[in-house]
């Protein structure tokens, strides 16, 4: 029980792992119950995903979405994996939550939306993923104008920039 240090709550050892890159522990903490949406309430409610985004590892980010991690989930101060992905100028993740649906409009305490502090960052390429991003979203509610050649042209850049995030992942941590 709570009383036993012993074995680490799964919760925290997937909190752990994810940072660590780790993926056989984060698997085993998950196969032990962890509830890969759990919140740190010791670290301002961080939760694994956005601890695999301190961490820095787009299959870390990966595995957790795949493993039902909630990509709007927010911390104490109102920043998901988005924002964080954002503050880091981790571009290959930025685009992994946008095409798995991170709300982009979402602000923090501060009232920063992830472009507004792309835009400030001066980060060029994630300031581009947002502003498509947005687009694509407006293109779609208008889906009888445009629709189709609008998304193709997003998918293809989303494509070059996930090939360019496991081929090159050096260009996008600028």
């Amino acid at each position: 029980g709570p009383g036993s240090s012993k074995h680490l709550n799964p919760g925290l050892q997937l909190y752990r792992a994810s940072y660590e890159k780790n993926l056989p522990k984060m698997a085993e903490a998950l196969a032990h119950g962890a509830d890969v949406n759990w919140a740190n309430s010791e670290e301002n409610k961080a939760t694994p995903l956005i601890q695999a985004v301190l961490g820095g590892s787009l299959v870390t980010c990966e595995f957790l979405l795949q493993n039902g991690a909630n990509v709007n989930q927010r911390d104490v101060q109102g920043r998901g994996p988005l924002h964080h992905a954002t503050v880091l100028g981790h571009t290959g993740q930025v685009c992994l939550f946008l095409k798995r649906g991170a709300n982009q409009h979402a602000t923090d305490e501060e009232g920063k939306d992830p472009l507004s502090i792309a835009v400030e960052a001066a980060n060029a390429d994630i300031v581009t993923l947002l502003r498509l991003a947005r687009m694509n979203e407006e293109m779609r509610e208008s889906e009888g104008l445009y629709g189709q050649p609008g998304d193709e042209t997003y998918q293809d850049i989303f494509r070059d920039f996930s090939q360019m995030a496991s081929n090159n992942p050096e260009k996008l941590n600028r």
